[in-house]
């Protein structure tokens, strides 16, 4: 190989080589004053070599707030023959910043003076953006996990918990950082928590689908040992890895609810079957109670009529009808009893929340209420308060009126039931509202009776018992036409303290 002689050019290739690299580079001396200043840094900077040669470093191109720091940088590099690394900012020449990665290495001569500071950068001010939204990117996707109203758990395929949301925290009541790294059957009960890792590895080793993409109900299991069951829904994805994302709904809430709204239709049910039964009873009892009495005035009038003939086989007649009368009058009495019974249901008084009351009421009543096309409108008072009440009798008078409100829509254009609740002077009053054709004039001042209806298939003793039911608690049941069409039907209920329990007579 041919020797090439480099002798005489040193200064001159040293300038090329910092001229030439795209890498910012400073000379400075021990006491930071810029020697040289290269292309890369001038374009950089926006500032000349010519500008910046001469000036100290700090004195134009450091932020102010890092000028001590870089200080104190610097006179330790001038301490230690070993590189340091340092990352601060520089200022443009228009006052833009630009964050670099800086190597500094001293250059002494031989007595050991520092005779150059070699500075070089790599600007990072575009990497620490793209980190920083990379940052900022993964903050907001796990913000937007965390306002999920249901748990989400990711897990990898060997069933290690990777991530767990605020509400799985809630839902689970554990700390994510208490369940990261552990394998999410920790989060299942017997025997699904044995045999889930049977059903990953089926999985894994044939594809077959069993619950990927599958909403399905489950036992999941707290913290505290409470099992709770949830809807499961689980998918999958692929990120350099095989990833599990499981969605996890807490339904005890809602299986309470539908418990519980069971339970009150049931009550209400059996309160209608029995309140039904009462009104017939009473109504048949009140109808043969006249018969009865006449038959027996008129069987009376015989005996008094064969008494004043004094015939000879009078007195033996006249001991039968005695005995006729009785009898009727008997019969007359076991039907009072019967009717004195039924209408004296006690009602079980106490303390409720009217707006409750409704809103129960009115969750059974209107069901499939949107099918009809039915809309639904609320107003409901939160000034209304409690009242001393029964309240499976006064749900069963919601139900009805709503009930019927929805019946008298069925053929209306328009169907907007309302339901509102007012506090009033003496206590409160509760208003069922409807669009349909109103009230009929003839039926108007018979609507409260027993088999009084003008549905084809009624009974008519819904709004009897309603009334009843009212009347009981003292209070006043009353139907209006409206101007703008339908009508309502608005009871009151008086504030004043019966006791714990009345009669319902």
């Amino acid at each position: 190989m041919q020797n090439t002689d480099l002798s005489g050019i040193g200064e001159n290739i040293v300038d090329e080589i910092l001229d030439t690299v795209e890498t910012p580079i400073a000379l400075l001396d021990g006491d930071g004053v810029i020697l040289r200043f290269n292309h890369a840094c001038e374009a950089l900077t926006e500032y000349s070599e010519a500008e910046a040669v001469g000036q100290k470093v700090w004195d134009f191109l450091i932020v102010d707030e890092e000028i001590e720091v870089v200080r104190q940088v610097f006179a330790q590099t001038c301490l230690d023959d070993l590189p340091t690394h340092y990352t601060n900012y520089w200022k443009t020449k228009s006052g833009r910043r630009r964050l670099l990665r800086w190597s500094n290495k001293t250059i002494r001569n031989q007595t050991g003076d520092v005779v150059i500071v070699l500075a070089s950068a790599l600007d990072v001010t575009d990497l620490k953006s793209i980190e920083h939204d990379l940052v900022e990117s993964q903050a907001f996707l796990r913000s937007i996990v965390d306002a999920c109203p249901v748990a989400i758990i990711t897990a990898d395929d060997d069933g290690r918990i990777l991530t767990f949301s605020r509400q799985a925290e809630l839902t689970f009541q554990r700390k994510e950082t208490d369940v990261i790294g552990k394998n999410i059957h920790m989060l299942m009960p017997e025997p699904d928590r044995s045999s889930h890792d049977d059903y990953m590895g089926h999985y894994l080793r044939t594809g077959e689908e069993r619950i990927i993409d599958r909403a399905r109900t489950v036992k999941a299991l707290r913290s505290n040992g409470e099992n709770f069951p949830a809807i499961l829904h689980v998918s999958e994805f692929t990120d350099g890895r095989r990833i599990f994302v499981g969605f996890i709904e807490d339904i005890s809430e809602k299986e309470e609810t539908e418990r519980r709204l069971a339970d009150t239709q049931f009550q209400l049910q059996h309160a209608g079957r029995v309140g039904a039964m009462g009104e017939i009873a009473t109504s048949i009892a009140h109808e043969l109670n006249q018969p009865l009495t006449a038959a027996a005035s008129l069987a009376g009038a015989v005996s008094l009529t064969l008494k004043k003939a004094k015939c000879e086989r009078c007195d033996e007649a006249i001991a039968l009808l005695d005995d006729v009368v009785g009898e009727i009058r008997r019969a007359s009495q076991i039907i009072f009893q019967m009717r004195e019974f039924v209408r004296k249901r006690k009602t079980a008084m106490s303390l409720h929340g009217v707006n409750k009351i409704v809103e129960d009421a009115a969750a059974l009543a209107i069901i499939g209420a949107d099918a009809e096309g039915i809309e639904v409108k609320w107003d409901l008072s939160p000034e209304v308060g409690e009242l001393s009440l029964d309240r499976v009798q006064i749900q069963q008078v919601v139900t009805n009126l709503i009930r019927n409100a929805i019946d008298a829509m069925h053929s209306s254009p328009r169907k907007v039931l309302t339901i509102s609740t007012k506090k009033t002077s003496g206590g409160a009053s509760v208003s069922i509202a409807d669009t349909g054709p109103g009230l009929n004039d003839e039926l108007k001042d018979k609507l409260f009776e027993p088999f009084v209806s003008d549905k084809d298939d009624g009974m008519g003793v819904g709004l009897s018992i309603s009334k009843s039911i009212i009347d009981a608690h003292q209070g006043e049941i009353s139907a209006a036409n409206l101007d703008s069409g339908g009508c309502v039907f608005t009871f009151k209920l008086p504030a004043g303290a019966h006791g714990e329990t009345g009669d319902h007579s």
